[in-house]
């Protein structure tokens, strides 16, 4: 697939109701064709960061997980000083 019809198609995906208005002003515009370029990459990079914040999740309920039961853990030697004096 090439930029143009990446570009083009997910614009005219979003957009689905002015596909011909769409396709037109990717061809005869610059402006409006780096607009869908942009728009291109920021949605691109959006799914990356998304992707990679879910695979990173489990990660982050481990280590939650790991603070909880050091807290425990923290917290009886704190009684047990408290108690022994």
């Amino acid at each position: 697939m090439t930029s143009l019809q990446t570009e083009l198609g997910l614009v005219k995906e979003k957009f689905s109701l002015d596909g011909q208005i769409i396709e037109e002003l990717y061809r005869h515009e610059a402006d409006f064709k780096s607009l869908c370029s942009d728009y291109f990459l920021c949605t691109k990079l959006l799914q990356e960061y998304l992707t990679e914040l879910e695979e990173k999740q489990h990660v982050i309920q481990e280590y939650q997980a790991a603070c909880n039961d050091l807290e425990q853990e923290l917290t009886c030697w704190i009684l047990k000083t408290q108690l022994a004096r």
